[in-house]
């Protein structure tokens, strides 16, 4: 069983296929406003999730995450989640878990703090090596962890797109990942929740009230053609230029609801602003995917499989975009983490935690969270610590 994660309350995340008894992976994942712990079971040729619990930061009343709100909350919450989650499965200092993995970076110094020296300290009490885990190589694994189809297979395309980051990223290898395109000033999910609240949407995640509110009023799409930018489009003297740019719409959103005087109380006027919303920051996605597709064609040679993953790609609109640019492409695959996993989650940290450890690579207890950690440079900071396996 499945249980979805529900915003602003605790839950949890059960899965109830067995496997054969193997190693006990405890993860924790803190980087931003989710606290997460996560119980996983692995053997040599599958994986089980025990149990996910999720507690998130209700910011609805700031209107956005204040990090020392964000802070408290894991602080607050932390040690009680986890101590459910070892009284439900029987954690204690006789029956521990056998590897640690929490998020090293990147994200907030205070939130990523939390979680760290919390899993040092157990890693430390229950003498079980700790792995660091980069949050964003957690996002681009979790479609290895589920199993409904085929896994991706190295080396793959990856669409990381969130709040915080968004990217398309070519990943040779668990610890090879080159960047080939990213923003150049905001995050595409930091974009549609600024211009979701522009337009009056509310609640806690932003941009999935955007997308609930303008699917329940498809009937309204087509009331009247708001014009979306096209940022970096082929002007004179800039050509293909490969890089996002998402900070141009809610300066257009604003500009657009001043100049046409319109009406958000007007729900037809609300839900067909929306629509254009998502099609425009969509739209300029699908257009960067094709470009870098047509200039690493070389480079991309051989790649099959497409991941798309981060909290905006549980929207559906999108999956459906993706999926029919890359229908005349070399793409054979494409692969999209249930929605569940595909926000902030300990069960990508474990998932992720788990690769590195079965390729040799623990985390020193001294280490300190990294705020700013580029993808590119996963092996490129202090404190690992790597063993041969055969």
């Amino acid at each position: 069983m499945l249980r979805c994660i529900t915003r602003n309350r605790i839950c949890s995340l059960v899965s109830s296929r067995v496997i054969r008894r193997g190693y006990k992976v405890l993860a924790i994942e803190s980087s931003c406003d989710d606290t997460c712990v996560a119980l996983i079971e692995r053997d040599q040729d599958n994986v089980q999730l025990i149990q996910h619990i999720k507690s998130t930061l209700n910011s609805v009343k700031e209107g956005g995450i204040i990090p020392t709100k964000a802070f408290q909350h894991h602080q607050t919450d932390l040690a009680r989640i986890t101590r459910e989650l070892f009284q439900q499965n029987g954690i204690s200092s006789t029956n521990p878990p056998d590897v640690v993995c929490v998020t090293r970076g990147p994200g907030m110094a205070g939130s990523l703090s939390v979680g760290l020296e919390f899993a040092k300290a157990l890693s430390v009490a229950f003498d079980k090596p700790l792995v660091g885990v980069h949050h964003m190589l957690g996002h681009l694994l979790v479609p290895r962890f589920e199993t409904s189809g085929q896994v991706p297979q190295f080396p793959f395309l990856n669409l990381l797109v969130s709040g915080g980051h968004t990217m398309l990223v070519l990943s040779r290898s668990l610890l090879d990942h080159e960047i080939l395109c990213e923003t150049m000033d905001i995050a595409a999910g930091d974009s549609l929740d600024k211009c979701s609240r522009e337009i009056g949407m509310k609640g806690n995640n932003m941009g999935k009230a955007l997308e609930t509110f303008v699917n329940a009023n498809r009937q309204h799409w087509d009331y009247k053609d708001f014009q979306m930018p096209k940022p970096l489009y082929n002007k004179s003297g800039r050509k293909d230029q490969i890089a996002y740019s998402f900070a141009p719409f809610h300066g257009a959103v604003k500009r657009l609801i001043d100049n046409e005087k319109l009406d958000l109380n007007d729900e037809v006027v609300q839900a067909c602003l929306g629509y254009h919303i998502q099609q425009g920051i969509f739209g300029h996605m699908i257009d960067k995917l094709k470009l870098v597709l047509k200039e690493n064609e070389s480079k991309l040679k051989g790649v099959k499989d497409f991941v798309a993953s981060g909290g905006v790609a549980s929207n559906v609109t999108l999956r459906v975009l993706l999926d029919e640019a890359l229908k005349s492409t070399s793409i054979e695959r494409t692969s999209y983490p249930s929605p569940a996993l595909c926000t902030d989650n300990a069960v990508m940290i474990g998932w992720a935690g788990i690769e590195l450890y079965e390729h040799g690579l623990t985390t020193e207890e001294s280490v300190l969270p990294i705020s700013k950690w580029p993808l590119s440079d996963i092996m490129k900071v202090e404190g690992w610590k790597q063993k041969n396996i055969k």
